[in-house]
């Protein structure tokens, strides 16, 4: 290995002496040197652990529009919402409404009329109050005011997994009557606690 050279060159004039610093140079390309006992060699007396770092770069997901996406719980995907439409639990309404809504959440925040939703979904305007309601009833949605909801996030969420923490901990510190976001509301109680949770 060749000998460390000076960082850093005497220039003109004054001053104090920069000091010397061992310059480190990448492994060759035939894989002879390794970076990490270079730099153990250069720098210290200590044994050398070798490291092999790979990166895997993943491909970005690719869905339809530019609106992003939501993770959805598998469980209810697959358990919960089949179930209640095929036995009208949840009626087509409340679920085109109920997919409507988790396509417009930003973090669990969902700002929109009446009109917006009928106007998507191709029903009249008049028609979605109600069913609205039920879903929230069903603990699925929460209203916060006029035109304000909430998704529940442990249905959907749009967001990283500390931000879906961090509005589960407000949630649950808030003690809502309806138990809101943990429990499903009563016309879902044959899904148990354990399974929803």
């Amino acid at each position: 290995m060749a000998a460390a050279e000076p960082a850093l060159r005497r220039t003109r004039g004054a001053g104090p002496r920069p000091t010397q610093r061992p310059v480190v140079r990448p492994a060759e390309e035939t894989g002879a040197a390794d970076l990490a006992r270079m730099i153990a060699d250069q720098f210290g007396s200590g044994p050398v652990h070798e490291v092999h770092t790979t990166i895997i770069r993943r491909a970005p997901h690719d869905f339809l529009g530019e609106e992003g996406y939501s993770l959805v719980s598998n469980y209810f995907l697959r358990r919960v919402l089949p179930y209640c439409l095929t036995h009208r639990i949840i009626t087509t309404l409340q679920g085109a409404i109920l997919a409507n809504l988790i396509g417009r959440q930003k973090r669990g925040k969902i700002a929109t009329t009446h009109a917006e939703i009928a106007e998507e979904i191709g029903v009249q305007r008049t028609s979605i109050g109600a069913p609205l309601e039920g879903l929230c009833r069903m603990n699925l949605l929460r209203k916060i005011k006029r035109g304000v909801y909430e998704l529940n996030p442990r249905v959907a969420f749009n967001g990283n997994g500390n931000e879906q923490a961090d509005f589960l901990a407000r949630l649950r510190a808030a003690k809502l009557e309806s138990k809101f976001p943990d429990e499903l509301g009563e016309v879902l109680t044959l899904f148990a606690n354990t399974d929803v949770r």
